[in-house]
């Protein structure tokens, strides 16, 4: 359609620059932009040509009251015939609906203009006189010529200053004419020439640079509108969830296919738009989160988080997000990658490393990483450590093999943590080693919770394999004292105290040897005879 945008993918390498008469030089230009205008031109030569050839013929009404017998009146009625015969056809090319259609344009509207210039002169030539009817219209078609007719070709602007000197030529040889009127047509012609001449010629370049500009504009809303669609493809069809939200209120704004599969797989929404993406949050500190870190920064991220999807299933997402400007909007883009099994993965990785795997408790990294993390929440609850080791382990796995030594450990594991609270942690550091973290216990109530440990070992035989095997540990209690940054301290301490048991014949438990509190002096009578008797630390002895 004339007028429309223009197609194809790419703007044209040139712009071109009207010449001297406000014309385009070059012939493809000119049909450019005769097409771009046609719904301007085509109505404007339609009018000139339907009203022009039409009040020309009319004039032989004119010829028939004025003219005198003298007057040719077959080449008359010719003349005016021929030229609206003429005018009709440029009507018809221009008509309302018209295919567009420059070389006709040109080529008829040029041939318009000049039937009825030489028209009007044949016309006078025929009367034999020039009156002044006939000098009026003469003026009048310079000017609608001049000011409205399209000019699209060069000669049509030098047709009138020819036709001019024709009309002298005229009157001083074949039509006797007093020279004052000469004079004065010359005057009145060459004024509108002169006028005409500029203000088609301005009219002409104005045109086309307005034309420039509106193609220009046009391009530039067709790249926009292209790569706007280019972008809303590539945001639908991006295999990552992304998700456009309002900055102020959280409202969602657009979601694509992706970010529907992750947050609302079963299409339980009606109208995802119609809710916000604080809806979606796992916990208000993500809310806040998101909402500090879009206060004072155009982007952020990747960052871990938590969402929930629209069946309230927890999803952990990395999210990357930026501030932009959507529709006049102040919006925020964000996309999310699903990391839920990785998640998944890194705590299974970290609780392997945090893990013994033959009897499930806490390995040695496990236990220390608890343990800090429990003194620092602790503190300044009292806190005590447990050291415990199997007796006579290595007779046992040289005797029965190191598979029944491992039912042993797991058993073994099992019947202490079975004594201990929920809030103790239980470890296996070592071979036979374990370590034990008693919060916020005193040292009387860590003495009487080694104890029951130590029973719980040696009053059940371990049972494997047809096997009935006695076991027992020594067990070495120590207080974290306010000197203590960490644990390692303590445990050494409680190291040392549970040697000591070794060293007291095993099978019992020994307080630290060193900054013993109030309270801990003397025996605590277990009632189980030598073997099961509690010792207390050597710093106590005297």
């Amino acid at each position: 359609m004339a007028g429309s945008a223009p197609s194809g993918s790419e703007e044209p390498a040139h712009a071109p620059v009207p010449g001297a008469y406000g014309l385009f030089p070059a012939r493809s230009d000119e049909d450019a932009f005769i097409g771009g205008t046609w719904q301007e031109l085509a109505p404007r030569a339609h009018a000139v040509a339907l009203w022009g050839a039409v009040i020309f013929g009319a004039g032989t009404l004119a010829d028939y009251l004025l003219a005198d017998a003298t007057a040719s009146w077959i080449p008359l009625l010719l003349v005016r015939a021929l030229v609206l015969g003429i005018g009709l056809r440029l009507a018809w090319v221009t008509r309302p609906g018209s295919p567009v259609a420059p070389g006709l344009l040109r080529n008829w509207m040029a041939l318009f203009q000049l039937a009825l210039l030489l028209g009007q002169r044949a016309v006078v030539q025929f009367h034999g006189s020039a009156s002044s009817y006939q000098a009026i219209a003469a003026v009048m078609a310079c000017l609608i010529i001049y000011t409205y007719a399209p000019m699209v070709r060069p000669l049509q602007l030098w047709m009138m200053p020819a036709w001019v000197l024709l009309a002298i030529v005229q009157m001083l040889t074949l039509v006797p004419t007093p020279p004052r009127t000469v004079l004065l047509f010359v005057m009145i012609l060459g004024f509108v020439n002169i006028v005409g001449w500029r203000l088609a010629t301005h009219a002409n370049r104005s045109q086309r640079t307005a034309w420039l500009d509106r193609r220009r504009l046009q391009w530039e809303v067709a790249e926009r509108m292209s790569a706007e669609q280019n972008l809303r493809n590539l945001f639908e069809a991006s295999p990552v969830p992304l998700v456009l939200a309002g900055q102020r209120r959280g409202q969602l704004l657009h979601l694509n296919r992706a970010a529907l599969d992750l947050l609302d797989p079963r299409r339980l929404l009606p109208d995802p738009s119609q809710v916000s993406a604080r809806d979606f949050y796992a916990d208000t500190q993500t809310g806040h989160m998101l909402t500090q870190a879009l206060a004072h920064h155009e982007a952020f991220g990747p960052v871990d988080m938590r969402v929930r999807d629209s069946s309230r299933r927890v999803l952990d997402v990395m999210v990357s997000a930026r501030k932009l400007r959507y529709d006049g909007r102040r919006a925020v883009l964000a996309s999310l990658v699903e990391i839920t099994h990785r998640k998944r993965q890194e705590h299974e990785l970290q609780r392997l490393a945090h893990t013994d795997p033959l009897t499930a408790l806490h390995n040695r990294r496990g236990f220390f990483v608890r343990a800090d993390h429990a003194r620092r929440q602790c503190a300044p609850a009292p806190l005590a450590l447990l050291a415990l080791d199997v007796d006579l382990f290595k007779a046992i796995n040289d005797n029965h093999g190191h598979a029944v030594g491992d039912i042993v450990l797991q058993q073994i594991a099992g019947r202490m943590a079975a004594v201990l609270r929920e809030q103790d942690l239980l470890a296996r550091i070592g071979g036979e080693e374990f370590a034990a973290l008693l919060p916020g216990l005193s040292g009387a109530e860590a003495l009487e919770t080694a104890e029951r440990v130590r029973r719980a070992v040696c009053d059940h035989a371990v049972r494997c394999q047809g096997l009935r095997l006695q076991t027992s540990v020594s067990v070495g209690v120590a207080l974290l004292e306010a000197g203590d940054d960490d644990v390692d301290g303590a445990l050494a301490r409680a190291d040392e105290a549970m040697y000591r048991a070794k060293q007291a014949g095993r099978n019992c438990v020994e307080l630290q040897g060193r900054s013993a509190r109030p309270g801990l002096e003397g025996e605590l009578d277990t009632g189980a005879g030598p073997a099961s008797r509690i010792r207390r630390a050597s710093a106590l002895a005297g």
